[in-house]
């Protein structure tokens, strides 16, 4: 049996495609759109960079890992979580490639893909990680949308332990990038300067400490920069010195909130591996701050392409679920997928 897939992310501003075989990625095919005018993902335009776009990739996908529709084993598409207008789009360009081609479909969990993303390995080559694999295992997905604490118990099989409530880590870099005069995105510039800057410069506090859970908050500290930097403009702008220590106090506060709630599951439960996923896994201090809080091994994406919403991790979970035959072959089951954008790790589609 053939067992190639064929992975579609549209969860929220890039139109990913992928073809996947086991833990193998053969293509990660991502068309970028920008934001940046808006200051944030406009859902209506970036629907309709979908539309144009998801189709193309797929294409793409498949003509750079040197297949052809033939080998095929399916479809896989993200059913959820993400924005609506985007999901809908990776659905419907989904549901016509397994008409067209005579496929089953696959529904994937976004965040199942970011949680098991450092499984994933290049062509040609093979993940060490897959050989006497131990669980449980702490999965940590941090993103633009998304700060989860999540113990895989197996592949398939998943806890969440912990959450944000308010604003994920990636959305509260962006929003203090914007207070300080950063494009969007603002993650990657928020690295660059805080790495010469004094992450020491400003105390900010740390959230939930008393919360009696795993979950964490990234409101108040939002409004305790936005309230300094009002104060430090009161009479002029901020230099540039004050700027590059911002970022670095900042970025230091929202990792230690993370590094905090970690240590505190730590003490709970046992696991000998921490996986990191999502846009935000890619910044090496917070890699740095995971292995010094909890002195367990780290694993990442092989690529911080794998980092960012793509539909190569898609793939992946897909490859599992086709083991497991969760498949959907009739014409009414594959009709029957709709977008579920507040879907959670522990309802796995």
């Amino acid at each position: 049996m053939n067992s190639y897939i064929l992975a579609i992310d549209t969860s929220c501003d890039d139109s990913s495609a992928a073809v996947v075989r086991g833990n193998e990625v053969f293509s990660n095919v991502i068309a970028t759109q920008s934001h940046a005018q808006f200051g944030g993902v406009f859902p209506t335009v970036a629907k309709q960079e979908h539309l144009k776009n998801t189709r193309p990739v797929a294409i793409q996908a498949l003509e750079e890992a040197g297949i052809t529709a033939a080998d095929l084993a399916a479809v896989a598409v993200t059913q959820g979580p993400g924005l609506a207008p985007s999901l809908e789009v990776g659905i419907k360009v989904a549901k016509e490639l397994c008409a067209e081609f005579n496929l089953p479909l696959i529904a994937v969990n976004h965040i199942e893909g970011h949680a098991l993303s450092p499984l994933a390995a290049a062509k040609g080559e093979s993940s060490e990680l897959l050989h006497g694999l131990e669980f449980p295992i702490l999965s940590i997905v941090v993103s633009g949308g998304h700060t989860d604490f999540i113990l895989i118990e197996k592949i398939g099989l998943y806890k969440r332990l912990g959450f944000t409530v308010d604003d994920a880590a990636g959305e509260a870099l962006d929003k203090f990038g914007r207070l300080v005069g950063l494009a969007y995105p603002a993650g990657a510039m928020i690295e660059q300067l805080a790495a010469q800057g004094n992450p020491r410069a400003y105390a900010f506090p740390i959230p939930m400490t008393l919360s009696g859970n795993f979950n964490v908050s990234f409101a108040g500290l939002k409004t305790s920069v936005k309230t300094l930097v009002e104060k430090m403009t009161a009479t002029a702008p901020l230099a540039n010195q004050e700027i590059l220590d911002l970022c670095a106090s900042f970025q230091f506060a929202v990792f230690r909130a993370i590094t905090y709630k970690l240590q505190k599951i730590q003490a709970r439960y046992h696991f000998s591996k921490i996986f990191l996923g999502g846009g935000v896994a890619s910044n090496m201090t917070l890699r740095t701050m995971i292995l010094e809080a909890t002195g367990v091994p780290l694993f990442v994406p092989y690529s911080k392409k794998l980092c960012v919403d793509n539909a190569a991790m898609i793939g992946l979970v897909a490859g599992w679920k086709l083991e497991r035959g969760e498949v959907l072959k009739t014409v009414e089951e594959i009709e029957h997928v709709q977008r579920l954008p507040d879907l959670k790790i522990d309802q796995i589609p």
